[in-house]
């Protein structure tokens, strides 16, 4: 320090400083500490509990393998209750409803795909949850509520799956013209190779090519 004629006013000086702001230092000090632990805990809490949720979901996957869908359903409750806005919760959905869906519990496996779709949000998984629910849906001879389902048909990846689709509820319907339109869409939606061309035989099937014939 600086302006003092000797050390015991540098001295002096310090203990009224101390007294004045010693308090506010402390109190600083010990909010930067709890800070710190608490961020600390909170990460910890977040990683277990992500564990937990990934413990839950290769418990349901295990019970799937081996057909027991009562365990399953079990594991998947606890995934809803404890772990609801984790990813490992609507990849149990998915999961479960897959199962339920070859077994040929269709309400089931659409329960399951519901819950999925509410909680995934509009992200990739949300757009699967959809399409895998109207394809449930559609399973069940619900095809008004699948092609509900389907629409509006989101933009990304699952664009053509979506468009194909509703091409084959439309033909299963008798529609021709509408399912025709829908697989032009699917294909122009640029599907993987080995789609487009099951895809193109469906239009051949309907008598129609993949792209609309010019008018003159």
């Amino acid at each position: 320090m600086t302006g003092y004629s000797s050390e015991e006013e540098q001295i002096e000086a310090l203990r009224q400083w101390w007294r004045a702001n010693g308090r506010s230092v402390i109190a600083g000090i010990v909010i930067a500490v709890i800070g710190v632990v608490g961020w600390q805990q909170w990460h910890a809490y977040q990683k277990n509990q992500e564990l937990a949720a990934a413990g839950a979901y290769e418990a349901l996957s295990s019970d799937v393998g081996s057909q027991d869908l009562d365990a399953a359903t079990r594991e998947w409750a606890t995934l809803k209750q404890d772990h609801t806005d984790s990813t490992y919760a609507v990849l149990g959905s998915l999961r479960l409803a897959a199962a339920r869906a070859d077994a040929g519990n269709f309400d089931a496996a659409a329960e399951a795909l519901r819950w999925a779709r509410k909680h995934a949000g509009d992200n990739g998984l949300g757009q699967l949850s959809r399409l895998r629910l109207a394809q449930v849906l559609d399973a069940a001879g619900k095809d008004d509520d699948a092609v509900s389902t389907l629409k509006p048909v989101p933009d990304g990846p699952y664009k053509a799956r979506y468009q194909e689709l509703l091409g084959d509820i439309e033909m299963a319907r008798g529609n021709r013209d509408a399912a025709i339109k829908a697989y032009r869409a699917a294909i122009a939606a640029n599907p993987p190779e080995h789609r487009r061309g099951l895809i193109r035989m469906k239009l051949a099937d309907l008598g129609a090519e993949a792209e609309p014939e010019p008018t003159s």
